[in-house]
């Protein structure tokens, strides 16, 4: 017979296994940083020299330096319960999800969908795309809008990730960002492409208004958010980010990716920045 401690703690068991699991939705990190109501998460690009080798040595180390999220398009190729256990170990959630078209293609989307419903991740996008036409860009956009459609119906919003070649190149008098933009396509803006773009990030967040479901916080110059030849204005961005409906800002340190380092001295700056 079960005595009243034994449903305590079978209680207590359940509330700890809902907390964990809700991590992936909604966080259970009371202590977890947000800066005007913004999660902070990183691109495990960042250390991709570093968490190949023990995701779950990564994962815990990043937690305890104080990120609530990660992100990568490697996780897909995972094993899903094995990560879905250092995730939960670790009470930290995936920031988004990259795709390749080969994963969203008709044959594969329901196995892409059923593992982003699997983590709860509500917000997919395209890392990455190149063409040599405004004809080309204008294409792809409507294919992305019509790949949108298809995920909005499981509540999953679809955007594109840009770099800096989307603001530099020019097709038919507009850039690849204007012709996405044109299309209506949300965005994971990563500010510090559009810096080093010789753009300025608070006016694309602005222009992009209910658009921006995440941000990637990159330097704008240097190895680290904020560090030494970093040129963002890390305070407006925060907050035009907010207005724009961003929910999650990862860093991404991409200059060295063999240590933790700059990851570390990012989320140093991060904890500075006052509230708008």
């Amino acid at each position: 017979m079960k005595t009243r401690r034994d449903f305590l703690r079978i209680g207590a068991m359940t509330a700890a296994g809902a907390c964990l699991a809700g991590c992936r939705t909604s966080g259970c990190d009371s202590g977890a940083l947000s800066v005007n109501g913004i999660r902070i998460g990183v691109q495990m690009w960042s250390i991709h020299d570093l968490w190949k080798k023990d995701p779950a040595v990564a994962f815990r180390r990043l937690k305890a330096i104080g990120y609530d999220g990660v992100q990568s398009i490697g996780f897909y190729f995972m094993n899903h319960g094995e990560l879905e256990k250092m995730l939960d170990d670790n009470g930290l959630r995936i920031v988004d999800m990259p795709f390749r078209m080969s994963m969203v293609t008709p044959e594969k989307f329901n196995e892409y969908l059923e593992f982003c419903e699997r983590f709860s991740i509500d917000f997919v996008y395209q890392p990455s795309a190149k063409f040599s036409t405004g004809a080309e860009w204008r294409r792809h956009a409507d294919w992305l809008m019509e790949l949108s459609e298809k995920f909005n119906r499981h509540g999953i919003r679809v955007g594109y990730h840009n770099h800096q070649w989307e603001l530099r190149q020019h097709f038919d008098g507009k850039t690849p960002m204007e012709y996405l933009y044109d299309a209506g396509l949300n965005m994971e803006l990563d500010v510090g492409h559009v810096k080093l773009a010789g753009a300025d990030p608070v006016r694309w967040l602005e222009k992009l208004n209910g658009r921006v479901s995440s941000i990637h916080a990159k330097p704008g110059g240097g190895d680290s958010v904020g560090g030494k030849g970093d040129a963002n204005d890390w305070q407006a961005i925060f907050s035009a980010a907010s207005a724009s409906g961003a929910k999650w800002a990862v860093v991404e340190c991409e200059t060295r990716r063999n240590t933790y380092e700059d990851v570390e001295a990012s989320m140093s700056y991060l904890r500075t920045i006052k509230e708008a």
